[in-house]
C-alpha cells in the first residue's frame, strides 16, 4: 500500500458492483395523439382483399435505414395478413421517391420524428451515489407521421400517431416491479419484461391499419362519383286514351 492512500473497502466496492449490475431497467409506454383513439378496424381479417398497397418508409433523424427496412418488413406483413398485395421501399436519405412499376391503389409513406428527449445527468450521479436505489429516468417521446395517397397522389388521409416511453434504471424500482409482476399483476400487465413493445405495437399497427381502411373507403366513394353518370332511357310517348261514350239509359 502507498502512504498517504486510503485503504479500500473491498466489500463495499463488492456490494455497489452487484446493485450496479443487477439493476434492470423498466420501461413504460405511453400512448399519446392518436394512438389512444379506440380501433373500429379488426387487423385480423381480410380488410384489403384485392388492393395493392406500396408501403414507403422514409429514413431521417430518428429512423436508421436499417430500422425503415426492419418497420417496412412488419407493415408488409400486417397488410398481406389482411389480404393486399405488398410492396415496400425504403428510399434513401435526403432523396425523392423513385419510380416503380407497381401500380398500387394505396401509397402508405411513414416519417418518424423524435419529440423530446429527456435525460439528467444529475438523475444519473444520484442514482449511482445511491447505489441504483434512486432510479435515473430517461424520457422519449416521438411522432409517427403517416400519409395515404392513391396512385395519382391524392391525398387520402393523414395522421400523426404520438407516444412516449419512460425508462427507469435502477435496482429499487426494477425489484419492486418485478416483485408485483411476481405476485400482483397478471401476465399480460407485467412492467418487467417487453410488454411495453406488445402494447405499443397493437396500437401502432391497429391505427395504420384503421387509417389505410378508411383512406381506401374514402376512394371508393370518390370512385363512384367519377364514373360516367348512365342516362336513363327514354320512354315512348303514351297516347292519350280517347274518352268512352257513357252507356245508353234503359228504357221502361
Amino acid at each position: 500500500m502507498l502512504y498517504g492512500t486510503r485503504p479500500v473497502n473491498h466489500r463495499l466496492l463488492f456490494s455497489w458492483l452487484v446493485l450496479a449490475l443487477g439493476s434492470g431497467c423498466v420501461t413504460a409506454y405511453q400512448p399519446l395523439v392518436s394512438l389512444q383513439r379506440p380501433l373500429a378496424v379488426d387487423p385480423e381479417i381480410a380488410n384489403f382483399e384485392g388492393q395493392k398497397i406500396l408501403i414507403r418508409c422514409v429514413p431521417g433523424e430518428y429512423l436508421e435505414p436499417s430500422d425503415a427496412q426492419l418497420l417496412c418488413r412488419k407493415l408488409r406483413t400486417l397488410f398481406a395478413n389482411q389480404s393486399a398485395t405488398v410492396e415496400v421501399e425504403v428510399p434513401r436519405q435526403n432523396a425523392s421517391a423513385s419510380e416503380t412499376s407497381f401500380k398500387a391503389d394505396l401509397i402508405i409513406e411513414l416519417r418518424a420524428r423524435l419529440l423530446h428527449h429527456g435525460d439528467s445527468v444529475l438523475n444519473w450521479l444520484l442514482c449511482y451515489a445511491s447505489f441504483t436505489l434512486i432510479p435515473a429516468v430517461t424520457e422519449f417521446e416521438f411522432a409517427q407521421d403517416i400519409t395515404v395517397r392513391d396512385s395519382s397522389g391524392f391525398m387520402l388521409g393523414t395522421d400523426s400517431l404520438q407516444g412516449r416511453f419512460v425508462r427507469s434504471f435502477g435496482f429499487g424500482v426494477w425489484a419492486l416491479n418485478g416483485l408485483l409482476d411476481l405476485i400482483v399483476r397478471p401476465k399480460e400487465e407485467a412492467v418487467t419484461g417487453d410488454g411495453h413493445k406488445k402494447d405499443f405495437s397493437k396500437d401502432f399497427f391497429g391505427q395504420v391499419s384503421q387509417l389505410a381502411f378508411h383512406a381506401r373507403m374514402r376512394a371508393a366513394v370518390m370512385n363512384e362519383f367519377d364514373k360516367p353518370q348512365v342516362a336513363a332511357p327514354k320512354l315512348a310517348p303514351v297516347a292519350p286514351t280517347p274518352p268512352t261514350a257513357p252507356p245508353p239509359r234503359a228504357t221502361p
